[in-house]
């Protein structure tokens, strides 16, 4: 973490420079401008206050049991089995939050780095308020990238598995993720052929 706090790099592609911010790289299109202002939906907004960034894992995460949802223990477990076939991989948790799952996953050691990443920054700092609290996770592969998930900034291919936990109505294109995975989305129809 405290390399990547010092990080940064430019593209080769469109020569723009990304750096470090706070504690997030932040790889959206407005990173390091203050001319380029661009609307987001209220259900992104939402989710960039530092007040429900706070109360995230405080009590609204829990309300989701009310919709469904298993809970978080029951929910990894339904992940972890599904993205069995990515473990050694790159594992990007997409519209990871307050990095509820970002750390579990980091702390599984089943992966060679984890991504959390959101396009809020107030959610990526309590995510880091999270992850320094815990001392496990002081030596664990894991990146906080601040990111637009209409514009991933992956190269197709490049990330073995995509984690989305309850965010993807907060998504304006989905298949943007699955773009992603393609040697991801091999072994899962290898595994389900053999079975």
């Amino acid at each position: 973490m405290s390399s990547l706090s010092r990080s940064g790099f430019q593209c080769e592609k469109c020569k723009k420079a990304f750096s470090s911010r706070d504690v997030y790289l932040d790889l959206t299109v407005t990173a390091s401008s203050s001319e380029y202002d661009e609307y987001k939906p209220l259900r992104i907004e939402l989710f960039r206050s530092p007040l429900v960034s706070f109360i995230y894992e405080r009590g609204w995460r829990q309300s989701f049991a009310r919709r469904g949802f298993p809970g978080p223990d029951e929910e990894f477990k339904m992940a972890q089995k599904y993205l069995e076939p990515a473990a050694g991989g790159l594992l990007v948790d997409a519209s990871c939050g307050s990095g509820l799952f970002s750390r579990r996953f980091a702390k599984c050691g089943l992966y060679s780095g984890v991504v959390a990443l959101d396009f809020s920054e107030n959610m990526l700092r309590q995510c880091y308020e999270f992850i320094k609290q815990d001392k496990a996770l002081s030596t664990v592969n894991l990146a906080l990238v601040r990111a637009d998930i209409s514009r991933l900034p992956f190269a197709t291919g490049s990330v073995d598995a995509v984690h989305a936990g309850a965010a993807l109505h907060c998504w304006p294109s989905p298949s943007n993720a699955v773009r992603l995975t393609p040697s991801f989305q091999n072994r899962i129809r290898r595994k389900q052929n053999q079975n």
